[in-house]
C-alpha cells in the first residue's frame, strides 16, 4: 500500500476501513510527510467525495509534515506549518477515539488553548506508510465515538 495508492485510488469507504483493520506497528520517527486523504465526516456522516477531496486540497497547503521527537514530556510530535512548527503535542500509545482499538494518538490540544480541536490516532498500514485519522471536539457529537467529526491522513 502506498500513500499514492491511498490517495487516489481507495474510496472513502476503503480509507476508513484501512485504519480499521490496520495494527498499531511502530510508532513514526523524524519529519514524515502528511498527505491528506479525500474522506471528511462530520457527526459521523460522510462527506461527498468530490466535497472531501477539495476541502483536503485546500488544506494541504498550510503545512506538509509532522516532526515526531523529544520534546518537554517525552515523545513528542510538531506539525509543520508553511509558518513554522505548532506547539505539538505528545505521542502515547493510547485507545484509537474511533473504534477503542489500539493506536498511536497524539493531541494537540496545546494548539487551541487547551480544547482538543485536533487529535491525531495513527497505525501502520506497511513498513514506512502510517494511515491517520484526526478527530477533534467540535461537531455535532464531541464526546460520541461512534459519529467521528474529521478527516483521514498518511505518513511516509
Amino acid at each position: 500500500m502506498t500513500v499514492r495508492s491511498l490517495e487516489s485510488q481507495c474510496t472513502d469507504q476503503q480509507i476508513l476501513d484501512l485504519f480499521a483493520a490496520a495494527p498499531t506497528g511502530t510508532a513514526p520517527r523524524g519529519t514524515k510527510t502528511i498527505t491528506l486523504l479525500p474522506l471528511f465526516q462530520t457527526g459521523g456522516s460522510l462527506l461527498p467525495y468530490d466535497t472531501a477531496r477539495a476541502f483536503t486540497q485546500m488544506q494541504s497547503t498550510l503545512g506538509s509534515g509532522l516532526t515526531f521527537t523529544t520534546g518537554p514530556q517525552g515523545p513528542w510530535v510538531y506539525k509543520d506549518y508553511f509558518w513554522g512548527q505548532d506547539a505539538g503535542g505528545p505521542l502515547q500509545l493510547g485507545s484509537s477515539s474511533i473504534d477503542g482499538k489500539p493506536a498511536w494518538v497524539i493531541d494537540y490540544s496545546r494548539d487551541f488553548a487547551g480544547i482538543p480541536l485536533s487529535v491525531h490516532n495513527i497505525r501502520q498500514l506497511t513498513p514506512g506508510v502510517w494511515i491517520g485519522r484526526d478527530t477533534g471536539s467540535l461537531g455535532p457529537s464531541p464526546t460520541d465515538p461512534t459519529k467521528p467529526t474529521g478527516g483521514a491522513f498518511a505518513l511516509n
